[in-house]
C-alpha cells in the first residue's frame, strides 16, 4: 500500500512511498534517512536539527474530503493531539490506513547549535563599534581592506590605496555612524538566524565541492540512484495542501465547462470555489482499524452521514480511477497524469458511488454550517 510520510517537518513535503504488508518503521521508513537520499535531497527541518528523526508517529487527523471522495491532509495534521506512537517493529499495514500520514519527530542538534551561536557572537565581537572594543578595527570589511591594500599598492592606484588606509584606521567614523552599523549588524544576523531556524534557508551542504559532485548523484539515469529510490519505495508524488488542491480543482473545472461564464450558467462556481469538506471527530484516519475489513463506509454515510475508512471504500477507489484509466484510451501520457494527479489531488471525476458519497456529506456540512450561523445571528440580537 502507498502512505505519506512528512520531510522536512513541512505541509508541502508530504511524499508518498510504497510498503509491503511486513514492512515496518525499522526495516522500511528509517531506510529513507539513512539511505543516500539525506545527501542529495534535504529531509531534516534545519541545519539546527540533527540529521535521522528521533522517532515516528502518526497523524490520526480525520483529514478532509474531496468533492471526488479522497482524503487530503488538514493543515494542522502534524499538532501533538493527533500524533499517536508507532511500533517501530509492528507491520506498517496493521498500523495505518493507505494512504495515512508517518510525521518524523526531530530533536535539536546542540552541537550545531553552539557552534552556530558561537560563529555568529564572533562575529558580532568583531563589528562592536570602535568606541568601546577592546580590539578596535577587526571587523571583517577591514581585514578584506588589508587583503587588497598590497595589490592596490603594486598597480599604483594611490589614491585608492591612501583611502583604505583612512578606513581602516580605528574610529574612522564618527560614533553614531559606529552604533548605526552594529545596530544594522545585529540586525543582519537576526534575519540570517531567522531564515535557517525556519529552513527557508536549508542547505544540503555547505561544501561547494560536494555541491558540485552532487550533479551525477542526481542523474535519474544513475543505477545507483534508481536502485535506491526502489528499495526505499519512493514513488515521487506529493500530496497537495487544501490551498493547492482549491486552486487545482478550480481551474481543471473551469476548464472542463470551457470558461468562467460557462461554468457560472452551469452553476457549479460556488461549489468548486470552496469544495470539500472538513471531517469530524471519528471520522477518515480516526477510523478503528480493527473496523478495516468489516465496516461499510457507504452504509455509514447514508445511516449516519460520517464519513469512515473501510477496505470497500479503497475497493471503490480503486475501481473509480480504473475506470477514469480506461478513459485514457491507452493514451500513456494521459495516464500518468490521471495517476500523478490522483496520488497529489485525489479523483477529479468520481462515479456515481462515489459522488454520491461526498454529496451526502456535504449536505450535512452544510446543514451544520446554516445551524451554526443561525445560532450566531440569535445571539447578535
Amino acid at each position: 500500500m502507498e502512505i505519506y510520510v512528512r520531510l522536512n517537518d513541512d505541509i508541502e513535503h508530504d511524499y508518498a512511498f510504497q510498503v509491503n504488508k511486513e514492512d515496518t518503521i525499522n526495516s522500511k521508513i528509517k531506510k529513507i534517512f539513512q539511505s543516500d537520499l539525506s545527501k542529495i535531497m534535504v529531509l531534516r527541518p534545519s541545519i539546527f536539527h540533527e540529521y535521522r528523526p528521533s522517532s515516528y508517529k502518526k497523524s490520526d487527523h480525520p483529514g478532509f474530503l474531496t468533492n471526488g471522495g479522497c482524503l487530503i491532509f488538514d493543515y494542522d495534521a502534524n499538532e501533538k493531539e493527533y500524533l499517536k506512537d508507532l511500533d517501530e517493529e509492528k507491520p506498517l499495514f496493521e498500523q495505518l490506513w493507505p494512504g495515512q500520514l508517518i510525521v518524523p519527530q526531530w530533536k535539536l542538534a546542540k552541537k550545531t547549535v553552539v557552534l552556530f551561536a558561537l560563529l555568529m557572537i564572533g562575529w558580532l565581537y568583531t563589528d562592536l563599534p570602535d568606541c568601546i572594543s577592546p580590539t578596535p578595527g577587526i571587523c571583517l570589511t577591514n581585514q578584506l581592506s588589508r587583503l587588497i591594500l598590497p595589490l592596490v599598492r603594486q598597480f599604483e592606484m594611490h589614491e585608492l590605496a591612501a583611502k583604505l588606509e583612512s578606513e581602516i584606521q580605528p574610529n574612522f567614523s564618527s560614533i553614531e555612524a559606529q552604533w548605526v552599523f552594529f545596530a544594522f549588524h545585529i540586525f543582519k544576523i537576526i534575519c540570517i538566524t531567522t531564515f535557517f531556524y525556519l529552513g527557508i534557508a536549508n542547505p544540503i551542504t555547505f561544501n561547494p565541492i560536494r555541491l558540485w559532485y552532487l550533479r551525477n548523484e542526481l542523474d535519474i539515469h544513475n543505477p545507483k540512484f534508481k536502485n535506491m529510490l526502489k528499495v526505499i519505495g519512493w514513488i515521487g508524488a506529493r500530496k497537495a495542501t487544501y490551498d493547492a488542491y482549491q486552486t487545482n480543482f478550480f481551474n481543471y473545472m473551469i476548464d472542463k465547462y470551457g470558461g468562467q461564464v460557462k461554468a457560472y450558467r452551469a452553476g457549479i462556481i460556488k461549489q468548486v470555489a470552496s469544495p470539500g469538506v472538513k471531517l469530524h471527530e471519528g471520522e477518515g484516519f480516526q477510523t478503528p482499524l480493527k473496523d478495516r475489513f468489516t465496516a461499510s463506509t457507504f452504509k455509514e454515510m447514508e445511516e449516519n452521514e460520517r464519513f469512515i475508512l473501510s477496505e470497500e471504500y479503497f475497493v471503490e477507489l480503486e475501481n473509480n480511477l480504473k475506470e477514469n484509466l480506461d478513459k485514457c484510451n491507452g493514451d500513456i501520457g494521459n495516464m500518468n497524469m490521471e495517476i500523478r494527479r490522483f496520488r497529489r489531488f485525489g479523483i477529479y471525476e468520481p462515479n456515481e458511488k462515489m459522488s454520491d458519497l461526498f454529496k451526502a456529506r456535504r449536505a450535512r456540512a452544510d446543514r451544520e454550517k446554516a445551524e451554526s450561523a443561525k445560532e450566531e445571528s440569535k445571539k447578535t440580537k
